[in-house]
């Protein structure tokens, strides 16, 4: 599914155009790339929420529609900063960052876990250490996930970056000794060893 967003190109800049834009429920936004002049854009609000919300934290490339009153323009772009209020948690400014698609970039990708590890059935729990992998890859074959098979992993098992090289099909580019998940042992079972010693 092609994620899109549509915007009007901004003629006026200062504080009054920006609160008249956010009086109209619209976001004050700006493009910029390394081969694009920077545009100042206006996108409705509503379909900015709808759209994060749908989209979530995950690195995607969209598609932003620019209406410029003569014609629509089409960039693939990624989003590179979101201000929020901090009170109203209403969209204060976008900035769209647009990717040149032949060359590869970062992306964080969600992880996402297949299966109920053994050692969790065995009263172990599992601890998540990060919920995102960084992967470097062309802009247009950013995956959606990472699957991890958990349900092998018994009590005191880990699964580091460095395990997962040449698994997943992807140039993971984080440090491969950083942990990715560990099994817990239940409470009380530390306990246990050190009274048995």
């Amino acid at each position: 599914m092609e994620v899109q967003l549509t915007a009007q190109l901004r003629e006026r800049a200062g504080r009054g155009a920006v609160r008249r834009l956010r009086r109209n429920d619209k976001v004050p936004a700006v493009l910029y790339g390394p081969k694009t002049a920077p545009l100042s854009l206006a996108v409705e609000s509503r379909h900015l929420e709808r759209l994060v919300r749908d989209m979530g934290e995950e690195s995607k490339l969209l598609r932003l529609i620019i209406n410029d009153g003569k014609g629509e323009q089409v960039r693939q772009v990624l989003f590179r900063e979101i201000q929020v209020h901090p009170v109203r948690r209403r969209f204060l400014h976008v900035d769209f960052y647009e990717v040149p698609l032949d060359q590869a970039m970062e992306f964080d990708v969600p992880i996402e876990l297949r299966g109920e590890p053994v050692g969790v059935r065995k009263g172990g729990m599992l601890d998540v250490l990060c919920r995102t992998l960084t992967v470097r890859c062309l802009p247009g074959a950013i995956p959606e996930k990472i699957t991890i098979d958990a349900a092998s992993l018994d009590i005191g098992d880990s699964v580091h970056v460095s395990d997962l090289i040449g698994v997943v099909p992807y140039e993971l580019t984080d440090d491969p000794g950083h942990p990715v998940l560990h099994i817990i042992p239940p409470e009380g079972a530390e306990d246990e060893k050190e009274s048995e010693g």
